[in-house]
């Protein structure tokens, strides 16, 4: 008789991923959040002082709620469709704010200011965390469209003029699976010298040096 393959699940948790699971901060009357307390599910409040563990709070769930690591598994993202309780909080909040800025069109000076530090439940960031965390992102992409890139595809590409700087897009097009696929491969100034060639040898050279230096792709194919 032949055993069925067992499917590979979590057995047990952190204290951080389980407390961060159950509890979430009290907030007053104003929605700004009180600083230490934290609120269960069960609506139970309980305090953490930053720098002092969770033993507070898994006393708690030891006592109040003995089955929570069955609670958690029987809530694994596979089943729930979510990641959210098992991402790092920093990941979680440097993903905010890059959603907010990308999306809204904001400037990354956005991050630093007052009003916005003040009105949002982000943890505060710099713009040099933001610059970083936007060019591993781009680097990341960047390998994930290389390696689903036939060697035969196509390019389309948009230019335009605002003031004396020359733009141009480029994106690919190819099929996967019979699924057209057109993405972004890059956007910037064609040329940085000062220089009024927008030839066509000069598009040619900048799509011939992007593709090989960001794709692995020669022009040619």
């Amino acid at each position: 008789m032949l055993a069925a393959p067992s499917t590979t699940r979590p057995t047990a948790f952190t204290n951080r991923q389980a407390t961060n699971f159950y509890f979430h901060p009290c907030r007053d009357q104003y929605d700004e959040i009180i600083l230490e307390y934290f609120r269960c599910r069960c609506g139970a409040v309980r305090k953490r002082v930053a720098g002092t563990g969770y033993s507070n709070l898994m006393q708690h769930l030891r006592r109040e709620h003995p089955a929570f690591t069955d609670e958690m598994l029987a809530a694994t993202p596979g089943e729930t469709g979510s990641l959210a309780h098992y991402v790092r909080h920093s990941a979680q909040n440097l993903f905010g704010w890059l959603e907010w800025l990308i999306k809204c069109n904001l400037p990354l000076s956005f991050c630093e200011s007052k009003l916005a530090r003040r009105y949002t439940r982000l943890d505060p960031v710099s713009v040099e965390t933001l610059r970083r965390a936007m060019e591993a992102t781009t680097r990341s992409v960047e390998s994930s469209v290389a390696a689903e890139m036939p060697e035969t595809f196509g390019l389309v590409f948009d230019g335009w003029s605002h003031d004396s700087e020359h733009y141009i897009a480029v994106f690919a097009w190819y099929e996967v699976d019979g699924v057209v696929r057109c993405p972004l491969l890059c956007m910037t100034p064609l040329v940085n010298e000062e220089t009024d060639d927008f030839s066509a040898a000069s598009h040619q050279a900048f799509l011939a040096s992007m593709l090989a230096r960001d794709y692995q792709k020669r022009l040619e194919q």
